[in-house]
């Protein structure tokens, strides 16, 4: 793009200004110029692209801008490159996703990427990537989707539409409906360019976060991909960094394993465990260069992180530690904190803590460390390393650090100081003594959450209550006492002060002075929970109850309503003649129900939520096997299960035993329903496609000379990557009902048949024949059985061949006399059979075109039609000979159309009881397919 003269000079003005003022004031003057130049109708290109690029530098600077958009949108429907990248490019800098201009823009984007010049096609996916709205996700997805997939786009087109899927799936997950197209994607992983392999990696990454189901196949990919460019060093050289073949490649597909179960093939089991080994070992040689060994060690931690995740090798973790322990010593600040995340990753599922206890005093420094990060992670593995042996010196080391933490780190700290003393205290003593001191050290910094579940605590174990009350007492005698440790003191004398009352120090005019001393300096909160103590004074120790009645008159005057509608009935209920109603109403409270501590449910949610979900969660090695137990009882991330079982013909029994709209997807419906076309085609056309899968096509060329045939089969790979360990077999199913059909129908390779390829490129095609010979009639078509692996993953097809004993049939043209007289006497006859249908034939309302396909159809199964020989004109009435090696038998067809009631009439009789009803089938699934 030239440069312009005018942009180049506004930005020096505005370079000169010495004070934002001067600035303000040029920048009013440029928009005020550009108002009025936007007026004239006589602006040319040049101008508005510079006015338009004014208007984004302004922007930029922090200026309101609320015009030019249209301008703007003019530019972007232009067909001038340079005119369009400056109208994306303010689109999405000036324009907001709300704005009315973005259906304008929407018609640009969607004409944009269906061009042939690819570099229209990377601006219209950069600008949707840049400004995504719900209208964009729901109208282009599949127009986005369809570069990727697209064997005519190039591998630029491909980065891009992968990483604006991403945008759009992350912001508009519903409006992307990406469950349908999710699995489409997984063969891009297996791409030539890396590039490509990258940009989809991370897209099925966000993916298998929502769909694991639909993705489980990437794993096997991930893993393959892993293979080749860690164990075969297969890779280009423009993508190796620092003597590391493709660092950020490697990472994504680590990452994206840890997404699902440990495999189930010990092929794939063994060969992702070797590339685990082969990380480790290769990280054992500390690199010299600064970049070399970033790249090697983020590599080595996320294939820690997924070691720890599958948990397949207890010394490749314990060996995993011992690497940790040494990187959690380094110099390096960011080898610091990965070292110190991924063990305590670790920690939360190794079965022996010893590993890492032999490291706790330099975990315990790194709380000292200059970085927060490096601190915040070191208190998540002092939380996750935590056991009873461990958890004293744990707890009071956080507690000696806690004076001096930062803030913002102060309230996970307290939280995880609390959990642990909860979880794992051995003494009462030391839980009252060490919560005690928690509130008074952290409590500006804590919620209500954690005085609460003291109390919960205390109330539910009689045990605790005798001491929490003598050092509740304690704590309001001292100097200083937090608002937190009152408000927990407080209530633990109002319920328990009775325990101690008989103690020299204790007595009950002493906890009432001790809390009156403290009660005034506290917030209005605290003083409400001390104004129901003194109420529960009233009832525990009546020689007191003048001194409370005091208090409680005092703050019936309050100003605060809480305060004093508390005190005006307490002091009713305590003056009241019934002498039942305040120990009923002020009785000591029942322990608390248990249930899931809130301090837990408050620490899981300030974990931060990042683009990638964590697979874990920090501290809790039972929470985190409950949470792998849970994933564990789902589906493998890989299983001999067949890619689609669908049969073309529909089998009775089977619709007969379940209903298929109940049991199938709407879209494995709408896949079967179009590969039932595929077949029903072919029952009258002898080439075409039988199957169009994701994965493979598999299209089909038949030739028949009765009572033989030869039957092609063409296999096409739609994948990006290669097929392997291909197998195609043809053969007829025993049937329990029907034991003579599998020897009616003789399917065998044909002689000549070269053998099958060992792999079959992406958009290749192989072919296989078969002899098929008719020996006497069935009803049951032949099993076409392929097999195959990609990416590691073995897949079935069957499909039922279109092949039947109506392929076998000759037209044979005979008189009209002769077919009527024919027609009698297989009517009257006790040899043959006859079958009649009445059929809904909706698309007759086409009239004629509707008739002329009727015939071909006729024409194609093998009949000759007789013209004239019914009085109606759109009736057919047509005759045939099926040939097999038991004889010939001879089957006359009428086909009554009722366009008025778009209901057609289908009857056929034969020599052959059997014909008569495969023909009749046939014709009902070609009617219904239509």
């Amino acid at each position: 793009m030239a440069p312009m003269k005018g942009l180049t000079v506004f930005v020096a003005d505005l370079r000169k200004c010495r004070s934002h003022e001067e600035e303000e004031r040029r920048v009013n003057k440029e928009l005020a110029n550009i108002r009025v130049k936007f007026k004239e109708h006589s602006l040319n290109s040049y101008n508005r692209k510079k006015y338009v690029c004014k208007l984004m530098y302004m922007s930029l600077l922090g200026y309101d801008v609320n015009f030019g958009h249209k301008e703007a949108v003019e530019l972007a429907n232009s067909a001038k490159y340079s005119e369009k990248q400056i109208g994306y490019l303010a689109v999405s800098l000036l324009i907001n996703e709300d704005s009315g201009f973005m259906r304008s823009v929407l018609v640009s984007l969607r004409r944009d990427i269906h061009d042939t010049n690819e570099f229209n096609v990377c601006l219209a996916l950069c600008a949707i990537t840049n400004v995504p709205t719900r209208e964009i996700a729901e109208a282009l997805t599949e127009d986005i989707l369809m570069q990727l997939l697209s064997p005519a786009s190039s591998i630029f087109v491909k980065k891009k539409a992968s990483l604006c899927l991403l945008r759009l799936f992350r912001r508009f997950p519903e409006q992307t409906r990406a469950r349908t197209w999710a699995a489409r994607v997984i063969p891009y992983m297996g791409h030539r360019d890396i590039g490509v392999t990258l940009s989809v990696t991370s897209l099925a990454t966000a993916l298998a976060q929502q769909f694991p189901e639909e993705m489980r196949k990437a794993a096997s990919f991930a893993i393959r991909r892993l293979k080749s460019l860690v164990i075969d060093r297969e890779f280009s050289v423009d993508y190796v960094y620092y003597k590391v073949p493709a660092p950020w490649l490697q990472i994504k597909l680590l990452r994206l394993l840890q997404y699902f179960a440990a495999p189930s093939s010990p092929e794939l089991r063994s060969q992702l465990l070797s590339i685990l080994r082969h990380i480790i070992d290769v990280s054992q040689d500390v690199p010299r260069e600064l970049q070399q060994m970033n790249a090697q060690y983020s590599i080595l931690f996320e294939a820690i992180n997924l070691g720890i995740h599958l948990d397949i090798d207890q010394g490749l973790m314990h060996e995993s530690a011992m690497l940790l322990g040494r990187f959690i010593t380094s110099r390096e600040t960011n080898v610091r904190y990965l070292g110190l995340e991924t063990m305590s990753h670790l920690a939360a599922y190794i079965d022996s803590l010893a590993p890492l206890k032999r490291y706790q005093g330099v975990i315990i420094q790194s709380l000292r460390d200059r970085d927060v990060s490096v601190r915040r992670r070191a208190l998540d593995l002092l939380y996750s390393m935590c056991d009873v042996d461990s958890a004293k010196p744990i707890v009071s080391e956080l507690l000696r650090h806690m004076a001096t933490a930062d803030l913002a780190l102060r309230e996970e700290m307290a939280l995880k100081v609390a959990i642990l003393t909860e979880k794992y205290a051995t003494e009462y003593s030391w839980y009252v003594d060490v919560m005690m001191r928690l509130v008074s050290l952290a409590g500006d910094h804590m919620g209500d959450e954690v005085w609460h579940r003291i109390v919960q605590v205390i109330l539910g174990n009689e045990e605790l209550q005798l001491y929490a009350c003598k050092i509740s007492l304690q704590t309001l005698k001292a100097p200083v006492c937090h608002e937190s440790a009152f408000k927990v003191s407080a209530y633990v004398l109002g319920e328990f002060g009775h325990l101690i009352a008989n103690a020299s120090d204790s007595a009950p005019i002493d906890q009432l002075k001790a809390l009156q001393s403290k009660m005034s300096a506290t917030s209005l909160p605290a003083r409400a929970v001390a104004l129901t103590t003194i109420a529960k004074f009233i009832n525990l120790f009546p020689e007191i109850k003048n001194l409370c009645l005091r208090v409680l008159d005092r703050y019936r005057n309050a100003l605060d309503a809480e305060l004093q509608q508390r005190a005006c009935e307490y002091y009713a209920l305590a003056t009241v003649e019934s002498q039942d109603l305040l120990p009923t109403v002020l009785e000591e409270m029942p322990p608390f129900p248990e249930r899931q501590s809130a301090l837990m449910s408050r620490l899981l949610k300030q974990e931060g939520n990042t683009e990638d979900q964590r697979t874990w969660i920090p501290g809790g090695r039972d929470i985190n096997r409950k949470h792998r137990a849970q994933n564990s009882s789902q589906q493998d991330l890989q299983e001999d299960a067949p890619e689609s079982s669908f049969s073309g013909a529909p089998k009775e029994s089977e619709q007969a035993a379940t209903d298929p709209a109940a049991a199938l997807t709407p879209e494995e419906q709408e896949r079967i329903a179009k590969s039932r076309k595929h077949y029903a085609r072919l029952l009258w056309e002898n080439d075409g496609i039988l199957y169009d899968g994701d994965e493979i096509q598999v299209g089909l060329m038949a030739q028949y000379k009765p009572p033989a045939g030869r039957v092609g089969v063409f296999l096409g790979n739609k994948s990006a990557a290669a097929i392997y360990e291909i197998s195609v077999h043809a053969f007829v199913k025993q049937s329990e009902t029907k034991s003579a059909d599998c020897s009616a129908l003789e399917v065998q390779l044909s002689s000549n048949q070269s053998p099958l390829p060992e792999s079959l490129m992406p958009m290749a095609q192989t072919r296989i024949y078969f002899d098929v010979k008719c020996k006497h009639m069935s009803s049951t078509p032949p099993t076409l059985r392929i097999s195959y692996t990609l990416a590691g993953a073995p897949s079935v097809l069957e499909l039922q061949l279109p092949v039947t004993a109506a392929h076998f049939m000759d037209p044979v043209t005979i008189t009209v006399n002769d077919f009527f007289a024919r027609w009698k006497q297989l009517g009257e006859a006790a040899v043959g059979g006859e079958s009649q249908a009445v059929l809904k034939t909706p698309f007759l309302s086409s009239g004629t075109e509707a008739i002329q396909w009727l015939r071909s159809v006729v024409g194609g199964m093998g009949f000759a039609l007789i013209q004239g020989a019914d009085p109606v004109p759109d009736n057919l009435v047509a005759v045939g000979i099926a040939t097999t090696e038991d004889g010939r038998f001879g089957c006359l067809l009428r086909v009554e159309p009722k366009v008025s009631h778009r209901m057609t009439r289908v009857t056929i009789r034969a020599t052959n009881e059997t014909l008569a009803k495969v023909v009749a089938t046939n014709i009902g699934m070609v009617f219904a397919s239509r």
